[in-house]
Protein backbone atom coordinates (compact mmCIF):
# COMPACT_ATOMS: atom_id res chain seq x y z
CA UNK A 1 0.00 0.00 0.00
CA UNK A 2 1.25 3.67 -1.14
CA UNK A 3 2.02 5.58 2.56
CA UNK A 4 2.03 8.82 1.22
CA UNK A 5 -2.06 8.08 0.30
CA UNK A 6 -2.49 6.60 3.73
CA UNK A 7 -1.33 9.59 5.60
CA UNK A 8 -3.40 11.62 3.42
CA UNK A 9 -6.59 9.27 4.37
CA UNK A 10 -9.21 10.31 6.65
CA UNK A 11 -8.15 7.14 8.86
CA UNK A 12 -5.35 9.02 9.57
CA UNK A 13 -6.64 11.93 10.25
CA UNK A 14 -9.15 9.83 12.83
CA UNK A 15 -5.60 8.21 13.94
CA UNK A 16 -4.29 11.31 14.86
CA UNK A 17 -7.17 13.04 16.77
CA UNK A 18 -8.21 10.29 18.96
CA UNK A 19 -4.46 10.48 20.02
CA UNK A 20 -4.64 13.63 20.68
CA UNK A 21 -7.96 13.34 23.18
CA UNK A 22 -6.86 10.49 25.14
CA UNK A 23 -3.59 12.55 25.31
CA UNK A 24 -5.80 15.28 27.08
CA UNK A 25 -7.45 13.11 29.65
CA UNK A 26 -4.15 10.93 30.25
CA UNK A 27 -3.33 14.80 31.84
CA UNK A 28 -6.35 15.98 33.12
CA UNK A 29 -6.17 12.74 35.09
CA UNK A 30 -2.96 13.33 36.44
CA UNK A 31 -4.01 16.62 37.69
CA UNK A 32 -6.70 15.15 39.72
CA UNK A 33 -4.74 12.50 41.20
CA UNK A 34 -6.14 9.51 43.34
CA UNK A 35 -8.98 11.29 44.87
CA UNK A 36 -10.90 11.46 41.84
CA UNK A 37 -11.31 7.77 41.35
CA UNK A 38 -14.99 8.08 40.23
CA UNK A 39 -13.96 10.59 37.64
CA UNK A 40 -11.50 8.73 36.06
CA UNK A 41 -13.77 5.76 36.06
CA UNK A 42 -16.27 7.76 34.54
CA UNK A 43 -14.03 9.00 31.83
CA UNK A 44 -12.56 5.63 31.08
CA UNK A 45 -16.53 4.72 30.87
CA UNK A 46 -16.60 7.57 28.50
CA UNK A 47 -13.37 6.69 26.06
CA UNK A 48 -14.08 2.65 26.12
CA UNK A 49 -15.39 3.16 22.57
CA UNK A 50 -12.92 5.63 21.30
CA UNK A 51 -10.30 3.13 22.94
CA UNK A 52 -12.01 0.41 20.76
CA UNK A 53 -11.78 2.22 17.19
CA UNK A 54 -8.54 3.04 17.91
CA UNK A 55 -7.64 -0.24 18.49
CA UNK A 56 -9.06 -1.12 15.25
CA UNK A 57 -7.86 1.85 13.05
CA UNK A 58 -4.21 0.55 15.03
CA UNK A 59 -3.96 -2.96 13.82
CA UNK A 60 -4.98 -1.86 10.47
CA UNK A 61 -2.03 0.26 10.25
CA UNK A 62 0.35 -2.62 11.40
CA UNK A 63 -1.10 -4.38 8.93
CA UNK A 64 -0.41 -2.21 6.12
CA UNK A 65 3.31 -1.78 7.35
CA UNK A 66 3.78 -5.46 7.63
CA UNK A 67 2.47 -5.65 4.22
CA UNK A 68 4.41 -2.54 2.77
CA UNK A 69 7.90 -3.83 4.32
CA UNK A 70 7.22 -7.30 3.39
CA UNK A 71 6.68 -7.03 -0.32
CA UNK A 72 9.95 -6.56 -1.42
CA UNK A 73 11.04 -10.60 1.04
CA UNK A 74 7.22 -11.54 -1.14
CA UNK A 75 8.80 -10.62 -4.39
CA UNK A 76 11.88 -11.62 -4.15
CA UNK A 77 10.28 -15.34 -3.01
CA UNK A 78 7.98 -15.33 -6.01
CA UNK A 79 11.11 -15.30 -8.37
CA UNK A 80 13.09 -17.72 -6.91
CA UNK A 81 9.92 -20.11 -7.56
CA UNK A 82 9.63 -18.63 -10.94
CA UNK A 83 12.99 -19.55 -11.65
CA UNK A 84 12.46 -22.67 -9.94
CA UNK A 85 9.64 -23.41 -12.22
CA UNK A 86 11.72 -23.13 -14.93
CA UNK A 87 14.50 -25.05 -14.56
CA UNK A 88 12.34 -27.47 -13.77
CA UNK A 89 9.84 -27.38 -17.18
CA UNK A 90 13.72 -27.50 -18.87
CA UNK A 91 14.30 -30.71 -17.72
CA UNK A 92 11.39 -32.18 -17.96
CA UNK A 93 11.61 -31.27 -22.04
CA UNK A 94 14.93 -32.78 -21.56
CA UNK A 95 13.53 -36.02 -19.85
CA UNK A 96 10.69 -36.19 -22.70
CA UNK A 97 13.63 -36.16 -25.72
CA UNK A 98 15.95 -38.79 -23.94
CA UNK A 99 12.99 -41.16 -23.68
CA UNK A 100 11.50 -40.36 -26.99
CA UNK A 101 15.32 -40.90 -28.65
CA UNK A 102 15.56 -43.92 -26.60
CA UNK A 103 12.04 -45.28 -28.24
CA UNK A 104 13.16 -44.70 -31.31
CA UNK A 105 16.62 -46.63 -31.24
CA UNK A 106 14.88 -49.32 -29.67
CA UNK A 107 12.81 -49.23 -32.67
CA UNK A 108 16.00 -49.23 -35.19
CA UNK A 109 17.13 -52.43 -33.31
CA UNK A 110 14.16 -54.45 -33.59
CA UNK A 111 14.38 -53.98 -37.41
CA UNK A 112 18.14 -54.41 -37.87
CA UNK A 113 17.69 -57.46 -35.60
CA UNK A 114 14.72 -58.91 -37.64
CA UNK A 115 16.49 -57.85 -40.88
CA UNK A 116 20.43 -58.18 -41.05
CA UNK A 117 20.28 -57.66 -44.52
CA UNK A 118 19.01 -54.05 -44.23
CA UNK A 119 20.83 -50.55 -44.23
CA UNK A 120 18.72 -47.94 -42.74
CA UNK A 121 19.10 -44.48 -41.88
CA UNK A 122 19.25 -42.95 -38.27
CA UNK A 123 16.15 -42.66 -36.84
CA UNK A 124 13.99 -40.13 -38.69
CA UNK A 125 11.40 -37.41 -36.21
CA UNK A 126 8.73 -36.77 -37.64
CA UNK A 127 7.79 -32.97 -38.58
CA UNK A 128 4.34 -33.04 -39.10
CA UNK A 129 1.38 -34.57 -41.23
CA UNK A 130 0.47 -32.35 -44.27
CA UNK A 131 -2.58 -30.92 -43.25
CA UNK A 132 -3.95 -30.72 -46.78
CA UNK A 133 -3.41 -35.00 -47.30
CA UNK A 134 -6.37 -36.66 -46.36
CA UNK A 135 -4.14 -39.72 -46.71
CA UNK A 136 -1.58 -38.87 -43.30
CA UNK A 137 1.78 -38.20 -45.87
CA UNK A 138 4.17 -37.21 -43.49
CA UNK A 139 7.08 -34.86 -43.33
CA UNK A 140 10.35 -36.24 -41.66
CA UNK A 141 13.51 -34.13 -40.79
CA UNK A 142 16.25 -36.01 -42.93
CA UNK A 143 16.51 -35.40 -46.57
CA UNK A 144 19.06 -36.17 -49.75
CA UNK A 145 22.29 -34.86 -47.35
CA UNK A 146 21.15 -37.90 -45.67
CA UNK A 147 21.74 -40.44 -48.10
CA UNK A 148 17.58 -40.62 -48.58
CA UNK A 149 16.35 -41.59 -52.21
CA UNK A 150 12.84 -41.13 -54.19
CA UNK A 151 10.71 -43.94 -53.56
CA UNK A 152 12.84 -45.77 -50.61
CA UNK A 153 10.34 -47.45 -48.30
CA UNK A 154 9.93 -46.05 -44.77
CA UNK A 155 9.39 -48.33 -42.02
CA UNK A 156 9.10 -48.62 -38.24
CA UNK A 157 9.28 -52.01 -36.37
CA UNK A 158 5.67 -52.13 -36.86
CA UNK A 159 5.80 -52.84 -39.90
CA UNK A 160 5.45 -50.54 -43.84
CA UNK A 161 4.82 -47.11 -43.14
CA UNK A 162 5.32 -46.00 -47.26
CA UNK A 163 7.48 -44.49 -49.20
CA UNK A 164 9.47 -40.85 -49.55
CA UNK A 165 8.10 -39.38 -52.52
CA UNK A 166 9.63 -35.75 -51.87
CA UNK A 167 12.86 -34.62 -51.22
CA UNK A 168 14.80 -31.72 -49.93
CA UNK A 169 18.55 -31.78 -49.09
CA UNK A 170 17.16 -31.85 -45.25
CA UNK A 171 13.87 -33.35 -44.98
CA UNK A 172 11.54 -35.86 -46.92
CA UNK A 173 7.59 -36.29 -47.70
CA UNK A 174 6.63 -39.47 -46.67
CA UNK A 175 3.45 -40.90 -48.73
CA UNK A 176 1.90 -43.70 -46.49
CA UNK A 177 -0.11 -46.86 -46.67
CA UNK A 178 -3.52 -45.25 -47.15
CA UNK A 179 -3.06 -43.09 -50.03
CA UNK A 180 -4.28 -44.17 -53.55
CA UNK A 181 -0.91 -42.84 -54.92
CA UNK A 182 0.87 -45.86 -53.23
CA UNK A 183 1.20 -49.01 -54.81
CA UNK A 184 2.76 -52.30 -53.05
CA UNK A 185 2.63 -55.63 -54.26
CA UNK A 186 1.19 -57.88 -51.12
CA UNK A 187 0.60 -61.28 -50.35
CA UNK A 188 -2.08 -62.92 -48.03
CA UNK A 189 0.02 -65.41 -45.83
CA UNK A 190 -2.37 -67.76 -45.13
CA UNK A 191 -4.56 -67.67 -48.04
CA UNK A 192 -1.22 -67.41 -49.83
CA UNK A 193 -2.74 -65.26 -52.49
CA UNK A 194 -0.98 -62.00 -54.05
CA UNK A 195 -2.55 -58.90 -54.52
CA UNK A 196 -1.93 -54.97 -54.89
CA UNK A 197 -2.30 -52.98 -51.71
CA UNK A 198 -3.73 -49.41 -52.87
CA UNK A 199 -5.46 -46.93 -50.63
CA UNK A 200 -8.84 -44.80 -51.38
CA UNK A 201 -9.75 -41.40 -49.56
CA UNK A 202 -12.88 -42.87 -48.22
CA UNK A 203 -10.90 -46.31 -46.64
CA UNK A 204 -8.11 -43.29 -45.56
CA UNK A 205 -11.12 -41.54 -43.33
CA UNK A 206 -11.21 -44.54 -41.70
CA UNK A 207 -7.52 -45.46 -41.36
CA UNK A 208 -7.86 -48.13 -43.42
CA UNK A 209 -6.26 -49.03 -47.20
CA UNK A 210 -7.23 -51.90 -49.65
CA UNK A 211 -5.99 -55.01 -51.16
CA UNK A 212 -7.16 -55.30 -54.49
CA UNK A 213 -7.07 -57.91 -57.27
CA UNK A 214 -8.05 -60.99 -55.23
CA UNK A 215 -9.31 -64.23 -57.03
CA UNK A 216 -12.95 -64.11 -56.72
CA UNK A 217 -14.77 -66.47 -54.48
CA UNK A 218 -11.29 -65.57 -52.63
CA UNK A 219 -10.12 -67.31 -49.72
CA UNK A 220 -8.88 -64.35 -47.88
CA UNK A 221 -10.65 -63.91 -44.87
CA UNK A 222 -10.83 -61.71 -41.74
CA UNK A 223 -7.71 -61.72 -39.48
CA UNK A 224 -5.47 -62.80 -41.94
CA UNK A 225 -1.89 -61.16 -42.40
CA UNK A 226 -1.08 -59.51 -45.28
CA UNK A 227 2.54 -58.37 -46.09
CA UNK A 228 5.37 -56.85 -48.64
CA UNK A 229 5.80 -59.51 -51.86
CA UNK A 230 8.93 -58.41 -52.57
CA UNK A 231 8.57 -59.21 -56.20
CA UNK A 232 9.58 -56.16 -58.31
CA UNK A 233 12.38 -55.06 -56.17
CA UNK A 234 10.57 -52.11 -54.41
CA UNK A 235 9.96 -53.42 -51.21
CA UNK A 236 11.83 -56.33 -49.24
CA UNK A 237 9.70 -59.41 -48.55
CA UNK A 238 7.99 -59.90 -45.16
CA UNK A 239 7.44 -56.05 -44.42
CA UNK A 240 3.89 -56.47 -42.26
CA UNK A 241 1.43 -54.03 -43.85
CA UNK A 242 -1.92 -55.46 -41.70
CA UNK A 243 -4.58 -57.15 -41.31
CA UNK A 244 -8.21 -58.07 -43.26
CA UNK A 245 -10.91 -56.56 -41.37
CA UNK A 246 -13.81 -57.74 -44.04
CA UNK A 247 -13.52 -58.74 -47.68
CA UNK A 248 -15.73 -58.31 -50.54
CA UNK A 249 -16.40 -58.44 -54.30
CA UNK A 250 -15.82 -55.54 -56.59
CA UNK A 251 -18.20 -53.69 -58.76
CA UNK A 252 -17.28 -55.34 -61.75
CA UNK A 253 -17.72 -58.82 -60.29
CA UNK A 254 -14.55 -60.14 -61.84
CA UNK A 255 -12.66 -59.72 -58.87
CA UNK A 256 -12.83 -59.76 -55.24
CA UNK A 257 -11.26 -57.45 -52.18
CA UNK A 258 -10.35 -56.91 -48.65
CA UNK A 259 -9.99 -53.76 -46.39
CA UNK A 260 -7.01 -53.82 -44.21
CA UNK A 261 -6.55 -51.96 -41.03
CA UNK A 262 -2.43 -51.09 -41.01
CA UNK A 263 -0.14 -52.77 -38.58
CA UNK A 264 1.37 -49.30 -37.53
CA UNK A 265 -0.60 -46.36 -36.04
CA UNK A 266 0.05 -43.85 -38.17
CA UNK A 267 -1.26 -41.37 -35.75
CA UNK A 268 0.78 -42.03 -32.91
CA UNK A 269 3.91 -42.25 -34.91
CA UNK A 270 6.67 -39.84 -33.76
CA UNK A 271 9.52 -41.58 -35.65
CA UNK A 272 10.52 -43.59 -38.95
CA UNK A 273 13.24 -45.56 -40.58
CA UNK A 274 14.20 -45.15 -44.29
CA UNK A 275 14.89 -48.12 -45.97
CA UNK A 276 18.56 -47.05 -47.71
CA UNK A 277 19.33 -50.91 -49.42
CA UNK A 278 18.41 -54.04 -48.55
CA UNK A 279 18.89 -57.67 -50.59
CA UNK A 280 17.24 -57.91 -53.85
CA UNK A 281 16.57 -54.23 -54.34
CA UNK A 282 15.33 -53.26 -58.42
CA UNK A 283 15.55 -57.39 -59.11
CA UNK A 284 12.29 -58.13 -59.99
CA UNK A 285 11.20 -62.01 -59.62
CA UNK A 286 10.11 -63.97 -62.56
Amino acid sequence: MNLNAFFRSTKFRVLIGVLALLTGILIYSAKQGGHKDIVSRALSFAVSPVRNFSSAISDDVDETLDIYFKAKAYREENARLREQISILNQELVGYDEAVAELKALRDLLKIREKNPGFRTSEPCRIMSTLTNDLTGSLLIDQGEDDGLTLGAPVICSDGLVGVVSALTARTATVTTVLSPELSVGAVVLEANENGIVEGTLKLAEENRTKLIYLNKNTAVKRGDLVITAGATGLFPYGLVIGNVTETGTEDTGLTDYAVIAPSVDLESLETVTVLLDFDGRGVSLP
